[in-house]
């Protein structure tokens, strides 16, 4: 397997994003945005108190949640740095819960005049420099490093990216690079957003609306609408990394927990939806979320079918068994070529996160396309 496919095989990570704006708690942007004095915003400083081994907390919290890597802003835009104890911490945690470790670095620094006057400036070289050191720093000091995210990138060339990667893959050989740099390296991403990209690629989304901890951003997604995003990425081949924003002392909001754990108890009896699956393979026009793993077809219900009819439409392959995954019962169903009836799907309760069908079929999955998609002219996925 290489690097690539154990990235996609892992689905489902956890961002963390915590620096000095976590102290205000108005939202990562709060430099820029309230155009803040840099000595007044600085000050912060002396309150950034991370508790002493939180970050083994996100680490155990994002193992149960059913999320396979991280990533931590180890610097965002505002320049500041988390610290070498936190990073160090935070690689510890990753391994000693068995996930992928992952680095986010902003190169645009708001605190740096040299960055805002870009490369024309005559000190830009220090700032390059400057920025080479520090990823070098980055990738030579905690250990095996498998994921570095970029943000705030200027155009490549002008900071040597091309030349500086060629030097952080001597240090992490089996490091996967964020294409975010600008160029086209081994990870697409998408944020906020679930734009489908060839190869190997993830989107991003906040569990309310802030990156960084907003103390008055409460339109948190439950628990449903999170499952409903993480199927539908892995139906379209890629990965859900899902943010969640620190607080002050680098603990976690409780509402952001409770969401987290319940989607992990989803994926304790549907996982096989998720993991290391192949994406739509049927690849039809028709509105199912579709993946395939080991030889099996996993459909993740519509929620519009609460039971007990229900039709599974374009399958061209004979089907021989249908299962509902989060309880292992067969289901009784009879096909009529592309069309397959279920009469006892159990209803789906109020309480109840998506169900989840397993299907084994005869043969490599293909589809039979709906005859009304020309004359309906879209697509849903």
């Amino acid at each position: 397997m290489t690097k690539q496919e154990l990235f996609h095989s892992w689905a489902y990570g956890m961002f963390v994003h915590y620096g000095l704006y976590s102290i205000p708690a108005r939202g990562e942007w709060l430099l820029c945005k309230e155009r803040m004095p840099l000595d007044e915003y600085f000050r912060l400083k002396d309150e950034f108190h991370p508790q002493p081994g939180i970050a083994r907390g996100w680490a155990s919290l994002a193992r149960r949640a059913g999320m396979k890597y991280m990533c931590l802003t180890t610097r965002h835009h505002d320049g500041f740095f988390v610290g070498d104890a936190l990073v160090r911490e935070y690689c510890e945690a990753c391994r000693e819960f068995g996930l992928g470790v992952g680095l986010y670095y902003s190169v645009g620094d708001w605190s740096d005049t040299t960055f805002w006057n870009g490369p024309s400036d005559p000190r830009w070289g220090d700032f390059v420099a400057r920025t080479h050191r520090q990823l070098k720093e980055l990738m030579s000091e905690y250990g095996e490093i498998d994921y570095l995210f970029y943000d705030g990138c200027p155009r490549p060339e002008t900071w040597g990216a091309a030349e500086l990667h060629q030097e952080l893959r001597k240090l992490q050989p089996a490091l996967l690079i964020s294409c975010r740099c600008g160029l086209d390296e081994d990870v697409f991403s998408s944020e906020q957003h679930s734009g489908q990209h060839n190869g190997c690629w993830e989107s991003c989304y906040t569990l309310n609306g802030s990156w960084g901890y907003n103390q008055y951003d409460r339109g948190w997604k439950t628990a449903e609408e999170v499952i409903d995003l993480l199927t539908a990425l892995a139906h379209n081949g890629g990965n859900l990394l899902l943010n969640i924003g620190l607080r002050a002392d680098g603990s976690i909001q409780t509402e952001e927990r409770a969401v987290l754990e319940r989607v992990g108890d989803w994926l304790k009896v549907n996982g096989d939806a998720v993991y290391g699956v192949k994406p739509h393979p049927f690849d039809y026009d028709d509105q199912e979320i579709s993946v395939e793993k080991d030889g099996a077809v996993y459909i993740r219900l519509h929620h519009d079918y609460r039971g007990p009819e229900r039709l599974l439409c374009g399958i061209g392959n004979k089907v021989t068994s249908i299962t509902l995954l989060s309880t292992g019962a067969r289901l009784a169903f009879r096909q009529e070529r592309d069309r397959i009836f279920l009469d006892g799907l159990p209803y789906k309760q109020a309480h109840e996160l998506p169900r989840v069908l397993r299907l084994e079929i005869e043969g490599k999955p293909f589809g039979v396309p709906n005859p009304m998609s020309p004359r309906l002219n879209f697509r849903c996925f």
